[in-house]
């Protein structure tokens, strides 16, 4: 059987709500993940270090 290595990222962000639709984290959190969502900007999840609260490697075993 092959395996692989899976990376597990973590992060929180405080989201500024003057740049977003909506008066709440959870609209803000909504509209990230239908247009800004981490696959087609991760840079924008990981620019600041500050917000990565972890990073975990496993070894998964592959189909």
């Amino acid at each position: 059987m092959t395996q692989k290595v899976r990376v597990t990222i973590v992060t929180e962000y405080i989201p500024d709500l003057d740049y977003y639709p909506g008066d709440s984290v959870e609209e803000a959190a909504e509209f990230d993940e239908r247009e800004n969502n981490f696959v087609e900007y991760p840079t924008t999840y990981l620019d600041d270090p500050s917000e990565l609260i972890s990073v975990t490697y496993e070894v998964v075993p592959t189909e």
